[in-house]
């Protein structure tokens, strides 16, 4: 059995008063998350341009990225408030970032634009790189058990003639056929 303070130790560990790095993170409350949820349905509606750079404020960072809050009246007329987006790791600086926290830490001011809107997931994918310097996107590998593409491109499969090749080999290879043989281990009565 435990004691009374281990008891009450495991609890507040359990109920989300203790570890975990999401407490760190700032929190906004039920309704402030209705109105950014109105303001991201706004944004996505109105034509801002992924071209504009605003200013924003780093409020977390992670492994991955770095989460940076703007206001969007800079973005467009008839849009209001402030929305929080994430500038993903490769999106920090043109060239390779080892660290997020090499780039950026939790209240700088940084320059960044808007490069998607995703209104029904509630995310905003921010860079801080120009549109010209963004390398362009990777061909994403996937295999062939979702329907869709290959998993090897044509150039990694080979000859396409490769069946044909083999017969015209194995033509030249000398025969080999097996046949039974039968012995009889029969005793003959004399």
């Amino acid at each position: 059995m435990r004691s009374e303070a281990a008891e009450a130790e495991a609890k507040a560990a359990t109920s989300g008063g203790g570890g975990g790095r999401r407490r760190e993170r700032p929190q906004r409350s039920g309704a402030d998350r209705a109105a950014q949820a109105a303001a991201i349905n706004a944004l996505a509606e109105s034509s801002f341009s992924d071209e504009t750079f605003v200013e924003g404020e780093v409020v977390s960072t992670l492994d991955f990225g770095a989460f940076a809050r703007f206001d969007t009246a800079s973005l467009g007329e008839g849009l209001e408030g402030e929305l929080d987006g994430l500038v993903h790791i490769s999106a920090l600086q043109a060239q390779r970032t080892g660290s997020v926290s090499d780039v950026v830490s939790v209240g700088d001011k940084v320059q960044v634009r808007v490069k998607q809107v995703d209104a029904k997931g509630g995310k905003i994918s921010l860079s801080m790189i120009s549109k010209e310097d963004e390398p362009a996107p990777r061909e994403r590998r996937q295999n062939n058990r979702g329907g869709g593409r290959q998993m090897f491109s044509e150039s990694e499969m080979g000859a396409k003639d490769w069946k044909e090749s083999l017969e015209k080999s194995l033509e030249d290879q000398p025969k080999f056929v097996n046949s039974f043989v039968i012995e009889d281990k029969r005793k003959v009565k004399a």
